[in-house]
């Protein structure tokens, strides 16, 4: 069994439906709140503000709080990050921070609320500690020259934080940071590959926190204890078993019901001009290339159990090749469900699992999802995002049929592996490069 984020207040994390991206360290998307519950009659309606920055993620603070994060477009030659505290309705801004700076990286980094109320934000190789007015109370440049892809918040407070790295000659680090004033807590850890995805923790039945990080080839663990990490040596599954032809990295993974979830075939051929350069981003990868996959195998789903790294469940739901993928996969641990997609190819599935049965495809649809999705488990419902049109469009989906309760077409014009996240009235947010937008019922 594995613990639910949404069951209640997050250790470290601040007591709110949706504190940080994905709703917690386990990424299980699953918000501590209400579903939609979307009836026949119901249509969704949406917002769009334009604003021409990439805008990465929303999180929730207080009642009626709302904190966008996000940096600098891509092709802009200033290069920052950004917060800002909005209007849960209109979207417009109601305070913002000053640019921040990135150390010359353009990618996305995170924001996350910690429990003592203060907003902590990563951009580049910069980590920045906010008030809810967006003042910058304090900063730190981080240790090495790449991006880092957020944070993890400990029970005792800590931010652990781990930069990206694309070159297989490289491997990528963990560095942990004071809440009070971000002075760095120690030595860097070294993670044994190069890693792309973002990390993911889970507090065990034994109090134990446990920290899960993508390799290159394979995933590892690192066990947290007295503000340093250790490399879980029983526990670091292969999973890519392939050639650098067929088969690419991982990016997230979901830790859900005893197993940690994730999807192959990372690589695209935007990565490839993004991490061409060293600031990262300082190429503007052309349009589409996003969803241009780089690996000739089938699209994988893969499970691994948390207590035994030898048991790997893998599922092809989808018959195409050149597929790519660029977030994580879901796991709904009441209908026990998984939800997986092929960006690159456009299809989206259902699996029925059972540690018994294995693997059972319920349903697929063309539908081209890059955003993490949100997965309202009360009510069964999936939010997702779908490029297909020239507008990106915001859609909710029955979890066991794939059937589609509401669509609605926002304004933006490009679609990329942000986040979604719910709000506060039976609403969502949204975020991508040039936009933001607001769905809701009515």
């Amino acid at each position: 069994m594995t613990l639910l984020d949404s069951e209640k207040i997050i250790e470290g994390y601040y007591d709110s439906p949706w504190p940080a991206e994905c709703g917690g360290p386990r990424r299980q998307k699953i918000p501590r709140s209400s579903g939609l519950n979307i009836k026949e009659h119901e249509v969704i309606s949406q917002v769009t503000r334009a604003n021409g920055e990439w805008n990465v993620m929303m999180v929730l603070r207080d009642p009626g709080e709302v904190f966008l994060m996000g940096n600098n477009h891509i092709n802009s030659i200033e290069k920052y990050g950004f917060l800002e505290k909005i209007d849960p309705v209109s979207l417009e801004p109601i305070k913002r921070s000053p640019n921040l700076p990135s150390g010359g990286h353009t990618w996305c980094g995170g924001v996350v609320v910690h429990q003592n109320g203060f907003l902590y934000l990563n951009n580049g190789n910069f980590c920045y500690k906010l008030d809810p007015d967006c003042n910058v109370i304090s900063s730190k440049q981080l240790p090495q020259n790449s991006a880092y892809n957020s944070f993890l918040i400990m029970s005792d407070g800590c931010l652990v934080m781990k930069n990206i790295e694309h070159d297989q000659k490289a491997s990528s680090r963990f560095v942990i940071l004071d809440p009070l004033n971000l002075e760095q807590i120690g030595d860097e850890i070294e993670i044994p590959e190069n890693s792309m995805g973002r990390i993911a923790m889970d507090t065990d039945l034994n109090g134990n926190h446990l920290i899960y990080v993508p390799g290159n080839d394979r995933f590892f663990r690192f066990k947290y204890e007295n503000s340093t990490l250790v490399l879980d040596k029983s526990w670091k599954p292969k999973y890519r078993t392939l050639s650098e032809g067929e088969q690419s990295f991982s990016w997230d993974s979901c830790i859900c019901e005893g197993g940690c979830w994730f999807l192959d075939n990372g690589d695209n051929r935007a990565n490839v001009t993004i991490f061409s350069t060293r600031p990262f981003g300082q190429s503007l990868p052309a349009r589409g290339s996003v969803f241009q996959g780089l690996s000739s195998s089938e699209q994988k789903l893969f499970r691994v159990d948390l207590n035994d790294s030898s048991n790997i469940e893998v599922i092809r739901p989808f018959n195409k090749k050149m597929g790519s993928i660029f977030s994580p996969p879901a796991f709904d641990p009441n209908k026990n469900i998984a939800l997986a997609f092929d960006t690159g190819n456009g299809l989206l599935a259902g699996i029925k699992y059972s540690q018994i049965d294995g693997f059972n495809k319920l349903w697929e649809k063309p539908t081209r999802i890059s955003m993490q999705m949100v997965l309202f488990s009360d009510t069964s419902e999936i939010l997702v995002n779908d490029f297909r049109t020239g507008f990106d469009n915001l859609i909710v989906l029955d979890l066991e049929t794939g059937k589609e309760k509401g669509r609605v077409a926002t304004q933006s014009t490009t679609a990329n592996g942000m986040f979604l996240s719910p709000g506060w009235n039976r609403d969502f947010y949204y975020c991508s490069i040039g936009a933001i937008a607001r769905g809701f019922i009515g």
